[in-house]
């Protein structure tokens, strides 16, 4: 289907679902949205293979069964890192993606401009049409957000899973603030299209938000062939506060030790095992190659979303 065309009504879809144990008020949310979209499932009347992952590795396996002449769609009902292991396994001439944002963060659902009310996002993957975006690669692991070393690449390596489950987005709060009074302060060599720089973390994204609505990489496009590389060259504790104030604050891009930097190929050097978190996930240790995936991936996106116009646009030339 080309990118611009939108479905009339796709019927056939396989949905792939981390059904990671949670407990408390968090996974109960969860639990009941899930719910949702399969009450909404049942009444579309679509034929829906729903494959719920019991480890590490499932949702790529799984995925790599979706091809387009038996799925209309391959929907990961998940978080970004769900998203991740699920766009990994998709085969060549793969159905294309789309999402039941289920996660802490939701991070490319707000990138696509989705809703995260179940019928609207229900409404987009029956009805909505599709882009081309060009994911990213850490080493041989697939990403669609971002990829990281340094003060975030730490706190999601050290971040308890109980904790994560228990509090949602707060414990990454609670781990910064942990990381900032043990921080070990390692500085990183980055070399962005054959360039060298010096840093103490490095965000290498394709997608402008970060941990939630947070800009990063304010010009960062999911549908461009390159990266955004945002250099922290601040290092210590204080660089990781002002950085983390910042943010928060929307006011990242105007600290003078914020580097924003355009590029395809992206190698990173420091420590040897040294942390590399992707769309919230570790993907690697140092050292790491970054590099634009070879071919893009068909995403399912809102209708009138930036993305679709984008779509439409390039369609008619």
């Amino acid at each position: 289907m080309p990118a611009s065309q939108h479905a009339t009504y796709r019927r056939r879809l396989l949905v792939i679902y981390n059904p990671t144990a949670g407990a408390g008020q968090l996974g109960r949310r969860k639990r009941a949205r899930l719910e949702a979209y399969l009450d909404l499932l049942e009444d579309s009347g679509c034929a829906v293979e729903f494959r719920p992952t019991t480890k590490r590795g499932d949702a790529e396996a799984f995925a790599a069964e979706g091809v387009s002449e038996r799925y209309d769609a391959v929907v990961a009902a998940g978080g970004d890192g769900t998203i991740g292991e699920v766009a990994n396994g998709l085969p060549q001439l793969s159905a294309p993606l789309g999402i039941f944002p289920l996660g802490t963060a939701n991070v490319l659902a707000m990138e696509i401009g989705l809703p995260l009310d179940p019928p609207s996002v229900m409404q987009a993957v029956l009805h909505g049409p599709q882009a081309q975006i060009w994911p990213g690669f850490v080493n041989d692991r697939l990403f669609t957000i971002m990829a990281g070393v340094g003060f975030d690449a730490h706190v999601v390596a050290d971040l308890p899973p109980q904790l994560k489950r228990w509090l949602g987005k707060g414990a990454y709060v609670v781990e910064s603030l942990r990381q900032l009074a043990a921080y070990k302060v390692p500085r990183y060599r980055v070399s962005i299209d054959g360039k060298e720089y010096d840093c103490a973390s490095a965000v290498v994204a394709k997608g402008h938000f970060y941990g939630g609505k947070f800009v990063c990489a304010p010009h960062a496009r999911l549908d461009d062939p390159a990266f955004e590389i945002c250099l922290f060259r601040m290092g210590g504790r204080i660089g990781a506060l002002r950085a983390t104030v910042a943010l928060t604050l929307g006011l990242l891009q105007k600290l003078p030790e914020i580097e924003l930097v355009r590029g395809r190929e992206v190698t990173i050097s420091g420590a040897d095992g040294e942390p590399v978190q992707a769309d919230g996930d570790i993907a690697a240790r140092l050292p790491a190659s970054v590099r634009i995936g070879s071919r893009a991936i068909p995403l399912i996106v809102p209708k009138g979303s930036a993305l679709a116009v984008t779509a439409l646009r390039s369609a008619a030339e």
